[in-house]
């Protein structure tokens, strides 16, 4: 990691009342932020508050002392837990992310940074207690597009996000994992283990949260923007019309990706946790209404589309995301 630029943006981070936002404008203002003390710095955000005056500037030099010193702490910790922290002008930087609106300034990855820039990625999302229809779909979604090269990005939440994982694993297929905290922990608790499995088969956990910091509410939201920015499109197996899911979703409207979901069986047309799924065919939200294996090459042609329009400036933009048809499981199976 290039400490140059990673260092004044870790310690924006840790100066109150300085958001993400206000990084996102500090950034705009100057094409290389790169200061190299936080005197440097303290200029610098006086030259921005010139230009925008919502940009916060410190009372004091001592506080943005404070701060360049807990982002080395922060910086030397990283390293020592063997945690890649990349800009936004990085080279290993996502580039399906850094198409948001709103991409991450920092990413915190451990495990292997390259599965993060794979052309074929696909997210599988759903509900934390899924029906067990549901639990076993996601996790037969999780093999089939592992086994056709597909990089399986989910939340490493309980129910769906889980059997994404482990279907992708199952196949020694890469997989990765989207956190609403720091790397210095893994939530819930019990996916720990298949947190370490994931960096093992070369996928990686990663966060826009640096090492320490605690999840809040507000977090998990914004970490679903970055599932959805990291991929071609999400696939919804199950979400009731209030889960965390509908973020995922929303964000993946407004990043121009491709929206599938799962149509529910008869069997569970009229249950909780797939009224989320109703409401979004309902509503033609869905770009794709996934129901059987006829599917699938709408999901490759309409996978594709999203990818010359994300990547038109990149060479070799006609090649497929996929090449030859996927092959999943019938409904009747």
């Amino acid at each position: 990691m290039e400490s140059k630029e990673i260092l004044p943006i870790l310690t924006l981070q840790q100066i109150k009342g300085t958001g993400r936002k206000s990084i996102d404008e500090i950034l705009k203002i100057f094409a290389d932020f790169k200061p190299g003390s936080p005197s440097d710095l303290l200029d610098r955000l006086k030259e921005a508050h010139e230009i925008n005056k919502k940009i916060k500037v410190p009372d004091n030099i001592q506080t943005v002392e404070k701060c360049w010193n807990k982002a080395k702490e922060i910086l030397e910790t990283s390293q020592e837990n063997s945690i890649k922290i990349i800009s936004g002008k990085s080279p290993g930087y996502p580039k399906y992310l850094a198409k948001i609106p709103d991409p991450p300034a920092l990413l915190h990855v451990k495990g292997n940074i390259d599965s993060l820039s794979q052309k074929n990625m696909i997210a599988v999302v759903g509900t934390r207690k899924p029906t067990q229809h549901g639990a076993e779909s996601a996790r037969k979604l999780g093999r089939v597009f592992a086994k056709e090269g597909f990089v399986v990005v989910s939340g490493l939440a309980s129910g769906i996000d889980t059997q994404a994982h482990k279907g992708a694993l199952d196949v020694n297929g890469t997989t990765i994992a989207v956190l609403a905290h720091g790397l210095h922990t893994v939530y819930p608790a019990e996916n720990k283990k298949l947190a370490d499995e994931i960096i093992e088969k070369n996928g990686a956990i990663v966060s826009e949260y640096s090492w320490g910091k605690n999840s809040f509410r507000i977090y998990f939201v914004e970490r679903d923007r970055i599932q959805s920015g990291l991929s071609l499109g999400i696939f919804v197996v199950e979400t009731d019309i209030k889960g965390g899911t509908m973020h995922t979703v929303r964000f993946c409207k407004e990043q121009n990706r491709t929206l599938i979901v799962f149509k529910p069986t008869q069997e569970f047309t009229d249950h909780q946790k797939t009224e989320g799924n109703a409401k979004l065919i309902s509503d033609k939200s869905a770009d794709i209404i996934f129901e059987n294996d006829d599917d699938l090459d709408l999901i490759r042609v309409k996978l594709n589309s999203t990818c010359k329009d994300l990547l038109t400036h990149e060479k070799n933009k006609d090649k497929p995301v996929i090449q030859e048809k996927l092959t999943l499981f019938s409904r009747n199976k």
